[in-house]
């Protein structure tokens, strides 16, 4: 599968790019390494009991979670 971004922010692009060589990749393998992590775990939308709005102290809770399982 082929992803396009576009209107991407040129701080975004940079900082994407300054991580992919601090991890010794190119780009592409970078974002796809990255893109495997967000994919594998469950979204935050995932992680909320039933169909409702997530308020922010919600997604919040659920963001450090996901950072503790990184961490890990």
């Amino acid at each position: 599968m082929d992803i396009n971004i576009k209107d991407l922010d040129d701080d975004v692009g940079q900082r994407l790019r300054e991580q992919a060589a601090a991890a010794g990749q190119s780009m592409q393998q970078y974002l796809r390494d990255t893109l495997g992590r967000i994919a594998s775990r469950p979204s935050p939308a995932e992680f909320a009991p039933g169909p409702h709005t997530m308020s922010r102290s919600e997604f919040e809770d659920i963001r450090r979670h996901l950072r503790n399982i990184d961490a890990a």
